[in-house]
């Protein structure tokens, strides 16, 4: 609100002695007063609806409200992962040691990216935690013995909780890359893996399908690369289904240039 809205407000709203037009006494005075509030309009309240809210806040303020709702920003952690988080936890509804209970508990650990909760594991009265790290792979067995602490301290009486690391499962891709001009295979190597790396972190624990498809997408997006073919994933043309707890992890990556 600029400070001619808030004059005319100010202005509308005076009913004291005299005028309050330009150069009167109320008329300075509600000048001024209208100065510094739109002073504090611009600088703490405009815009405060996108602060306040963790769908649309960034930086420090979404720190503050997903702190607020209960999570706190891990070391590291992007604005994307911690939204991501924190509407999870908020569309979760933990109670009596369900496996939203079990995922809130192992979510407090630094090193945990997400979990999954396989109920009755072992057979009744069990339950399974398997724990994907940061960087989308197997947690090191400190980050493991630190949810499980948790997890022990928390669960309700007579469950038998394990926390587990997930199993990585090597992805090898072989193609042959048709090259636009001017673009480089190593380069495309590079850039292939990173962006592997990135979706098997995204899809971690989330499915057992490694798509064929937007694995295949992911090199055709690569820059320089003009088409792909012979694409497989583990010697398969089609998508790979891994068992419970596995997650992928990029393995050995041959990629061989159209007539080099």
């Amino acid at each position: 609100m600029t400070k001619e809205e808030m004059l005319r407000l100010l202005s509308a709203a005076y009913t004291g002695p005299g005028s309050a037009g330009e150069g009167t006494f109320a008329g300075d005075v509600l000048r001024a007063c209208a100065d510094g509030m739109a002073q504090l309009w611009s600088m703490d309240i405009d815009g405060l609806e996108r602060r306040a809210f963790v769908s649309s806040a960034v930086g420090d303020w979404l720190t503050a409200v997903c702190a607020d709702r209960g999570c706190v920003r891990k070391e590291g952690e992007t604005d994307g992962e911690l939204r991501a988080r924190t509407l999870a936890a908020l569309a979760a509804t933990p109670a009596s040691g369900n496996g939203d209970h079990y995922a809130a508990w192992c979510g407090q650990v630094e090193g945990i990216l997400r979990v999954k909760v396989l109920p009755l594991a072992r057979g009744n009265g069990t339950v399974d935690i398997v724990a994907v790290g940061r960087d989308g792979k197997a947690p090191a067995q400190a980050v493991i013995a630190e949810a499980q602490a948790i997890v022990d301290r928390e669960r309700p009486v007579g469950a038998d909780a394990k926390v587990l690391a997930a199993t990585e499962t090597a992805v090898n891709v072989t193609a042959t890359v048709t090259l636009m001009d001017g673009g480089d295979l190593e380069a495309v190597k590079t850039a292939f893996d990173q962006a592997l790396a990135d979706f098997f972190r995204d899809t971690a624990l989330r499915t057992n399908v490694v798509s064929h498809a937007k694995v295949l997408r992911l090199l055709l997006d690569c820059e320089g690369v003009a088409d792909v073919a012979g694409f497989t994933m583990n010697g398969s043309g089609d998508s790979l289904t891994m068992a419970d707890g596995a997650v992928p992890v990029a393995g050995t990556l041959t990629l061989t240039e159209v007539g080099a």
